[in-house]
């Protein structure tokens, strides 16, 4: 299935030609005190990281924290892009709040609403 939704990212992604200016990623070592909005921070030292964080993509300003650690559950992987990008997975889906339910791929935000997965 893993192999199905990134053909289905890759066909959503080439029919998309918007100018939006794409999710970047920052290394920190700690949580800088305000967020900057389409930026993930990966939080950890030179040898590893543990946690990622971003403002959330649907404008209610509230801060997503992710957990990195392949040990703990649940767990996130970020892949780095040599354009700047990131892409994370699996889906963010916040509980509270807002609610949202997205997937953070090369840069862009895909709203899982339109997932023919879900």
């Amino acid at each position: 299935m893993t192999q199905e939704f990134l053909r289905w990212l890759e066909r959503i992604f080439r029919k998309t030609k918007d100018g939006a200016e794409q999710f970047r990623w920052e290394r920190v070592e700690s949580l800088p005190d305000v967020l900057q909005e389409k930026r993930l921070y990966l939080i950890g030292d030179d040898d590893c990281m543990w946690a990622a964080a971003m403002v959330c993509p649907c404008g209610c300003r509230s801060t997503i924290h992710l957990s990195l650690a392949p040990d703990s559950r649940p767990t996130w992987r970020v892949r780095r892009h040599r354009n700047g990008t990131v892409s994370l997975l699996p889906s963010v889906w916040r509980t509270v709040g807002c609610r949202s339910h997205f997937v953070l791929y090369k840069g862009r935000i895909v709203w899982c609403r339109d997932m023919p997965f879900s």
